[in-house]
C-alpha cells in the first residue's frame, strides 16, 4: 500500500501541502479541472520526491450518453486529460463513467406504475453501462499507448454508474482497465469494501480513502479500520479530504502509523 493525499487546486496551496507533508506521503493527486494551472507545481512536487496520480474531469461529462455528440465531446475532453497526465508523468488517471438523466419514479405503494418504471430504469441503466464500457475501452487503450493506467471509480448516487460491485464487474471485460474503490461512495451506496475486492480481485489497484455518515459525501478522515483490508495489497491509497488544513493529513498518517499497517514513508523527502 502506497499512501497519497489530495492537495488544494491552486499552485501555492499544492506546494504548501507537499512541503508540509514531506516524508509522510508517497504521492499526490492532480485534479484535471485545474491541470493546466498546476503543470509547474506538479513538476516541483515530483522534484520533492512525490509521484503523481491524476483525476480526470467529470462534471458535465457523460461517456455513456444516449446522444452521440455528447459521448464524443466527453471522450474528446477525457483524451485531453490523458495527454496532460502523460506530460506530467502520472502513474494513473482516475475516471468517472457518468450518470443517467432519469431516475424519477414514485415509491412502492404510491403508484401502480412503480414496477414498470423501475424496469424501464433498469433497461436504460444497462444500455448506459454498455455505451460507457465501449467508451472506456477506447480510453483504456489510449491510456496504455501513453504509458498510463486508467482506473474506473465507483459512484454514490442512485442515478450514477457504476454504483455496486456487480456494476463495476460489468467493466472487467475491458482490456487494460483497472478499478478505483471509493470507500465513502461505497458507504453511501450501502456497499461494503470486501464485496468490491471479491468481484474485482487484483484489478482493484487504487483506493479513495475517506468516510461519511452514509447519507452525504462529507469526505471525513478515514480511520485505520477503513484501510486495514488494503494494508498488504499492492495498491495506491489516496486520502481524499477537502482543503481544510494539512494537519488533517498529518493526523491520518499518525493514526495509521500507530496501528502498524502503514508502509514506511517515502515521497516528499
Amino acid at each position: 500500500m502506497k499512501l497519497g493525499f489530495r492537495p488544494p487546486k491552486d499552485p501555492e496551496g499544492l506546494l504548501a501541502y507537499a512541503r508540509g507533508l514531506a516524508g509522510r506521503y508517497a504521492f499526490l493527486e492532480v485534479p484535471g479541472s485545474a491541470a493546466e494551472d498546476l503543470m509547474g507545481a506538479a513538476r516541483e512536487a515530483r522534484g520533492l520526491g512525490y509521484s503523481l496520480t491524476f483525476h480526470a474531469r467529470y462534471q458535465d461529462l457523460y461517456p455513456g450518453s444516449l446522444v452521440p455528440e455528447i459521448r464524443q465531446a466527453s471522450l474528446r475532453l477525457l483524451e485531453e486529460d490523458l495527454e496532460r497526465a502523460a506530460r506530467m508523468e502520472a502513474l494513473l488517471v482516475n475516471v468517472h463513467a457518468g450518470n443517467l438523466p432519469w431516475t424519477d419514479y414514485p415509491p412502492p405503494g404510491l403508484s401502480e406504475a412503480h414496477e414498470a418504471l423501475r424496469a424501464q430504469e433498469a433497461r436504460l441503466r444497462r444500455e448506459y453501462l454498455e455505451r460507457a464500457r465501449d467508451a472506456l475501452a477506447h480510453l483504456a487503450e489510449r491510456a496504455w499507448h501513453l504509458g498510463l493506467r486508467l482506473v474506473l471509480e465507483n459512484l454514490p448516487a442512485p442515478q450514477e454508474v457504476p454504483r455496486t460491485p456487480e456494476e463495476m464487474s460489468f467493466f472487467l471485460e475491458v482490456p487494460r482497465l483497472e478499478f478505483c474503490l471509493d470507500l465513502g461512495h461505497a458507504r453511501m451506496a450501502g456497499q461494503v469494501p470486501e464485496a468490491f475486492l471479491a468481484r474485482l480481485g487484483h484489478r482493484l489497484t487504487h483506493v479513495h480513502a475517506h468516510t461519511n455518515d452514509g447519507r452525504y459525501d462529507l469526505h471525513l478522515p478515514p480511520g485505520p479500520e477503513d484501510l486495514r483490508p488494503f494494508a498488504s495489497l499492492p495498491c495506491t491509497v489516496l486520502v481524499e479530504l477537502p482543503p481544510r488544513n494539512p494537519g488533517e493529513y498529518v493526523d491520518v498518517h499518525e493514526s495509521l502509523a500507530a496501528t502498524g499497517i502503514l508502509p514506511e514513508a517515502k515521497g516528499g523527502g
